[in-house]
């Protein structure tokens, strides 16, 4: 029943300069335990005038965040990882609840997550530049690395902590102020993870819940550097479209239809154990899943 108070409490709220409050938009929607089919709460959507407000507050929170040495950021996210364990339980639970997931494979992806933000607090710290050996005599050619500035990132419901992870853990490692627009089926578990940051700068990660519209504010704001964008293929190609006009960057992830062999030299207890994981993982909404099983005909 805590959980359900939690999400209770999260109801209507959105995470904006480092602080939940109650959104002002007036569109929503019920946050359904798919287990169950009862009602876990009510999501806000973020309004258009909310999305502004908080890309001006990340635009602002930049410049500090980018300016932190490289050891000090790495030393943040590192806490961030450390954050996702000690909190492990209670975002596992919040997990299922919401997504409908088994606990186990809710608190392996808290794991992993902890696992990417600890990886990219090492790799963006040794990653900062470097210098390249002269093509020309007396020539010498230095590469430095610079934050795009404020990314969006717009993820679905079936990993929505470890995806933010891969893509936040590298943005933030690097510089960049980030807003993340999650899925409304994982609104509340989304808006808990807000507690892992909430030792770094206000604005620099901030979580503004809401459903296209919220998603078109977010990647077509002028102020948005990088969008990164994990969904439908249709969703893909909007952003693609809309990030287009300005060359804005974008990281689009729009599913596939993997394909699984199995040849004669397979180990056959592995291939079996491998085909039933790769299609079944969390019911088989995973982006790289075996959908198509090719078998060879002396098998």
């Amino acid at each position: 029943m805590a959980m359900l108070d939690t999400f209770k409490d999260l109801s209507g709220r959105i995470h904006i300069d480092g602080a939940l409050r109650k959104g002002s938009g007036s569109d929503g929607c019920d946050a359904i335990d798919p287990a169950t089919e009862e009602v876990n709460g009510q999501l806000a959507f973020t309004s258009v005038s909310e999305v502004d407000e908080a890309v001006a507050i990340a635009k602002a929170a930049q410049p500090a965040w980018a300016r932190m040495n490289g050891l000090a950021k790495s030393e943040e996210l590192h806490e961030v990882a450390r954050r996702f364990r000690e909190l492990s339980p209670k975002l596992a639970e919040a997990l299922t609840r919401e997504m409908g997931k088994p606990y186990k494979e809710s608190a392996d992806e808290v794991e992993w997550t902890a696992t990417a933000f600890d990886y990219y607090a090492e790799a963006s710290r040794h990653e900062a530049g470097k210098v390249v050996g002269p093509v020309t005599d007396g020539d010498m050619h230095i590469v430095t690395k610079h934050p795009l500035g404020v990314v969006g990132i717009i993820l679905p419901f079936n990993f929505p902590y470890v995806l933010f992870g891969w893509e936040a853990g590298a943005a933030l490692g690097t510089g960049n102020t980030v807003i993340l627009k999650p899925s409304e089926n994982t609104t509340f578990s989304s808006l808990l993870m807000m507690e892992c940051f909430s030792h770094l700068p206000k604005g620099v990660v901030q979580c503004i819940p809401g459903a296209i519209e919220t998603g078109k504010a977010l990647v077509g704001h002028d102020d948005v550097d990088g969008i990164a964008f994990t969904g439908s293929i249709g969703g893909g190609q909007a952003v693609a479209q809309t990030c287009a006009k300005t060359f804005k960057r974008a990281l689009i992830e729009a599913s596939g239809n993997d394909p699984f062999l199995v040849m004669p030299s397979s180990d056959m207890s592995m291939a079996t154990q491998g085909a039933v994981f790769g299609a079944y993982l969390n019911c088989g909404q995973v982006c790289a899943a075996a959908e198509r099983f090719y078998v060879h005909n002396d098998v």
